[in-house]
């Protein structure tokens, strides 16, 4: 009798974490990746990466802890130029889903303004970035399952 419990048990845990897992790994495929490209020019990269080191990291940050988005944000240049399409930053947010970027949308300018007293929202950032990217573009993008057949 205690034997078959154990093996109930063992056989409700095992059960358990099998489906979790195969949600964990249904999850990544809900993930929406956001990356965004832009074009600056040399005299104004360092004030680029000022404005969002200490501007728009903390609100991404921000966003990470509240289970908006997964993993960290990050924010990439290339090792080496190539002709087309030649962009000098890139941003890469992965959200949790679509549902969390409606989140995203209903929470910016509360958090950025929770962060940052002098007010403006999200927006005024993005201003500020606006006046020294010559180009700028977004990619929303999803990893494929190549182990189905779908």
């Amino acid at each position: 009798m205690i034997r078959g419990a154990r093996f109930t048990g063992l056989t409700a845990a095992l059960l358990i974490i099998t489906a979790s897992f195969a949600g964990a790994v249904e999850d990544r495929y809900r993930i929406v990746i956001e990356e965004s490209f832009y074009v600056v020019k040399p005299e104004n990269r360092e004030k680029f990466l000022e404005i969002y080191r200490e501007k728009l990291y903390p609100f991404w940050s921000e966003m990470q802890k509240r289970g908006i988005i997964v993993d960290e944000y990050k924010l990439f240049t290339q090792r080496v130029h190539t002709l087309e399409p030649l962009w000098t930053y890139k941003t890469v947010v992965k959200f949790k889903n679509y549902e969390s970027i409606d989140r995203w949308l209903d929470l910016r300018d509360e958090v950025y303004n929770k962060l940052f007293s002098e007010g403006g929202g999200y927006e005024k950032p993005r201003k500020e970035l606006d006046l020294i990217t010559e180009d700028h573009w977004d990619e929303f993008i999803k990893e494929i399952p190549l182990n189905k057949k779908n």
